[in-house]
Formats: structure tokens, C-alpha cells, sequence
């Protein structure tokens, strides 16, 4: 069995599909078909069922599936430690949601010093993306919010960041003193983060505690968006406190009666080797992170 031959197996069991595996995996079909055709004679029988342009993986196939990734990730982790033995230089790896990695990237960048910004490759995406990424060991860690799920992945709590109920300079409910109800912020032309976001989700759960039906007007899959329609007066929202940070060109205020808050996390795979070089950011991440939270 071939370190290569598991890259194909892997990439057909998660594909399902040969010709998008051979895709993702560079090589022509027929190569990758052979491949796994000599991976099934090593092993002594079928891997997949092959039901027209259908593929599944057989029993066999399942069982083959959990071992060839803890071989690969294995393979990877030899491979990279030993290579940083020889202290040979190595990029890190981060992942970050979107609606974190546009406040708090930028300013994590500007205190990391050039040689460390130069080893560093950075991808913001979906939650969902992310946690495979660094399941898969294509992440050496990334950053997001809970509540996560993910038993077999070890989850970091670094600090809370809290909802803020967002309006215009000149709106009522901004230039009366105190802090505003749920119930008064849903009655107005309210602006929506979507739920395909993680912060979306905790937004849609925060409305729904009001006694009453809220005036969704637009629904938006960016902060930005949003904000820009809050500074030409067209409604109110809530949004995670960074996004606000440096805002003063809008009315921010609490919510009465309630602490609203999502938890900011780092994830890693418990088995995942880091270099000296991604451990020592990691570290610098966690502490920054910590710091920036208290900032804003």
C-alpha cells in the first residue's frame, strides 16, 4: 500500500466520484482508477460499490476509510517534524471565520513581524470548510466561534465577544439615555446577518426571545453590508462587538436584560504535529486574541 494510492482512496470515499477525485488529486482518471484497482487486489476485494455513476463505499471500504487517515496524517506529521528538525522553515497554516477574520486578522498581521507574516498562509471561509480543513490536516489550526460540536477535535476557548444592538446617530432609541429592549430593536426596519454565518445564527436565536415578530427588511451575508445600510438610516441590527470596533459613526448600545455573547475559539486537530514555528504563533494567536477581545 502506497501513500498515494491512500490520497486516492481518500479523495473518492469524500468525493464519491472518480473523475472530480482525479481532479482534485491532479492526475488523470485512468491513472487514479488503476491505482485503486491495484490498492483492491493488495487488500483482496472490492473498496467501492460501483452502481453506474453511482459509488459507495463497501464495508471493507469503511473500515479502510478511518485507518487511511490516521495513516495520512501520520505520513504528514513525520514528514513536517522531521523536517523542522533540520529547522527547515515551514508555513503556518490559519483558518478564520468571516465574520472574525476582517477585524481581527488585519489587526494580528500589523503585530507580527515580517518573517512571520511571510511563513503565514491565511484562509477565511465557512465554519463548516474550516473544521474539515483542519480535520483533514490542511489547517494547522483556525479560529471561530462556539458552540461547536466536534468531539474529535480539541476546542480552545479564548475569550467572549458580546451582540451589540446597532442603529443610527440620530435614530430615537439612540438618543434617549440607557440601553434598548429587544422587543423595542425588532419592531423597527431591522437588518439580518443570514444564518449561513455562525454569528447569523446566534442573531436569528437572540430575535427569537423577543415577545414579539421582528421587521426583517434585509438580509444580508455581510457585516459590512449591513453597517453601510445602518449609516444611510434604513434600519437597525445586531451585530458581534468587533465588527463595531473604531465605529463611532453609529448609535451602538446594550441590550436590557440580557448578556448576549459568543464564545471565540481556536481548533486544532489533537494529533496534528506543529512545527516550532506554528507553535510559537499559535501561542502569540491565543494571547492577542485574549488582548483584542478585552480592547474592543
Amino acid at each position: 500500500m502506497e501513500i498515494q494510492q491512500i490520497r486516492y482512496f481518500l479523495a473518492v470515499a469524500e468525493l464519491r466520484n472518480f473523475t472530480r477525485a482525479a481532479e482534485r488529486c491532479h492526475v488523470a482518471q485512468p491513472s487514479l482508477s488503476q491505482q485503486i484497482k491495484k490498492l483492491e487486489q493488495e487488500l483482496g476485494g472490492a473498496l467501492f460499490h460501483r452502481m453506474g455513476r453511482r459509488i459507495l463505499l463497501t464495508e471493507q471500504g469503511e473500515l479502510l476509510e478511518s485507518k487511511a487517515k490516521t495513516i495520512l496524517l501520520e505520513h504528514e506529521n513525520a514528514i513536517q517534524q522531521v523536517s523542522d528538525s533540520f529547522q527547515c522553515s515551514r508555513t503556518v497554516t490559519l483558518g478564520a471565520i468571516m465574520t472574525i477574520a476582517p477585524y481581527l486578522v488585519p489587526a494580528l498581521l500589523h503585530k507580527l513581524t515580517e518573517s512571520e507574516c511571510s511563513s503565514l498562509r491565511i484562509e477565511e471561509n465557512f465554519t463548516e470548510t474550516l473544521i474539515e480543513k483542519v480535520r483533514r490536516g490542511r489547517l494547522d489550526f483556525a479560529i471561530m466561534s462556539s458552540p461547536l460540536k466536534e468531539p474529535d477535535l480539541l476546542v480552545q476557548v479564548l475569550g467572549h465577544e458580546r451582540f451589540l444592538a446597532v442603529m443610527p446617530k440620530e435614530h430615537p432609541l439612540n438618543l434617549r439615555p440607557g440601553k434598548v429592549t429587544l422587543d423595542e430593536l425588532v419592531r423597527e426596519p431591522f437588518l439580518e446577518l443570514n444564518n449561513i454565518h455562525c454569528a447569523g445564527k446566534q442573531i436569528h436565536e437572540i430575535c427569537r426571545l423577543s415577545s414579539g415578530k421582528r421587521n426583517t427588511v434585509f438580509l444580508s451575508s455581510q457585516i459590512e453590508t449591513i453597517r453601510r445600510l445602518v449609516l444611510e438610516g434604513k434600519g437597525v441590527t445586531i451585530l458581534p462587538q468587533m465588527s463595531l470596533h473604531g465605529h463611532d459613526d453609529m448609535g451602538i448600545k446594550e441590550i436590557e436584560g440580557m448578556t448576549l455573547e459568543r464564545e471565540i475559539t481556536l481548533v486544532q486537530h489533537p494529533d496534528r504535529y506543529l512545527s516550532k514555528s506554528a507553535q510559537e504563533l499559535k501561542d502569540k494567536l491565543k494571547a492577542f486574541t485574549q488582548q483584542y477581545l478585552q480592547a474592543v
